[in-house]
């Protein structure tokens, strides 16, 4: 009896933290939020789906195909009201934009670090890792922002990030200016 209950805590924990994996990892970098080009895509086909099926309902003489169509014209013209009055787009402007200022943040740091390096050695790094040990004394990297291009030569530098969350990427140019000022 008692293996039989063991067996029972075993299983409900698996399950458990199958059906909640966030109880064990904790995702701090947000939600994936898509661009908002996604969301016009899909209210622009669910409406043309939409008046296509009507039409066709209007169209047809045979009965039960016309109620088909017109019963089917009925789901895409759900998903366009779903996506025109239940997604929050102002919300999602707002997460977007802390998710860049996190990202312009990171890359900030780096043009910090850059410029610390170029006054000791010279040149700009092109190395990240040798880059992250200089980037320590300031913020630091965020976490949930990636580096996804730096190119270094002697008098200038460019470099890329993206918030993993952002469907954004942020690039820094040091060529406009100082390399503190976004290009």
């Amino acid at each position: 009896m008692p293996n039989k209950t063991f067996c029972n805590g075993v299983m409900i924990s698996f399950l458990t933290v199958f059906m909640f994996p966030d109880i064990i990892s904790a995702n701090d970098c947000g939600d994936v939020i898509k661009p908002l080009s996604y969301f016009d895509k899909i209210s622009r086909y669910s409406l043309f789906i939409c008046f296509g099926l009507f039409a066709i309902g209007i169209l047809i003489d045979r009965k039960p195909e016309k109620v088909i169509a017109l019963s089917l014209s009925i789901v895409p013209l759900v998903v366009w009201g779903y996506v025109q009055f239940m997604v929050d787009f102002t919300e999602l402007k707002k997460n977007v934009f802390a998710y860049n200022a996190l990202a312009e943040g990171t890359l900030a740091n780096i043009a910090e670090a850059q410029d610390r390096y170029k006054s000791e050695q010279g040149v700009f790094l092109k190395d990240l890792q040798e880059l992250y040990s200089h980037v320590a004394g300031s913020q630091g990297i965020n976490p949930c922002v990636r580096i996804l291009k730096i190119n270094a030569g002697f008098s200038q530098w460019i470099a890329e990030a993206k918030h993993v969350s952002s469907p954004h990427t942020i690039k820094w140019d040091s060529s406009s200016g100082s390399s503190l000022k976004k290009g």
